[in-house]
């Protein structure tokens, strides 16, 4: 055989490999440049749900604290009763008490959607204790369709106050809880 012939069939093998190699290379390269643009708005996405979460918590137990302590000072019907005469601020106070907890709602719905389990769990805590605290059923008026908050019936029982003490101390455990797991996830491990 001539020598340029046997030079290709011994250079053939390598080529191929090298082609292969090549082919390869850029497929990887290429689904790299498809997901990295992804990753980053899907993590982008979490990390704006788990500050919505953090802040509509945040925002929801102050106006609930609020509202707690305008019922607390409002007078009671007489005879005796656990209803308080709801005066314009406290009707007030008690509806922007629902929007919070409307907004934290929402906020825990985007963390259970965006995930991982870890932090929907986070969220499912958070949602939970704050339904027991402002009430599980909202509508659009105080009084029509909303369930009374846990300020606002037996205010002075044993029985409500642990109930009441129970809650706001899974609130506070899961909201503290949330910025740490969510740095956790979203960096990869804790910061060196």
């Amino acid at each position: 055989m001539e020598s340029e012939v046997i030079a290709a069939l011994i250079g053939a093998p390598t080529v191929l490999v090298t082609a292969a190699a090549a082919w390869i290379a850029g497929r990887l390269q290429s689904r790299g440049a498809y997901h990295g643009p992804v990753d980053a708005v899907r993590r982008a996405a979490q990390r704006d749900a788990y500050a919505d979460l953090y802040r509509t918590g945040r925002r929801f137990i102050e106006a609930w604290e609020e509202a707690e302590a305008a019922v607390e000072r409002a007078p009671r019907a007489i005879p005796p009763s656990s209803d308080p005469l709801v005066t314009p601020d406290v009707r007030r106070l008690l509806d922007g008490m629902f929007e919070a907890q409307e907004a934290l709602e929402h906020a825990a719905d985007m963390v259970r959607l965006e995930g991982p389990t870890s932090l929907a769990e986070i969220a499912d805590r958070i949602w939970a204790s704050a339904s027991r605290l402002g009430g599980q059923q909202l509508g659009p008026r105080w009084g029509r369709t909303r369930t009374r908050p846990l300020f606002d019936t037996y205010i002075d029982s044993p029985e409500h106050n642990r109930e009441r003490n129970e809650a706001m101390s899974e609130f506070g455990d899961a909201h503290r809880g949330l910025l740490p797991a969510a740095r956790e996830y979203l960096n990869g491990g804790p910061p060196a």
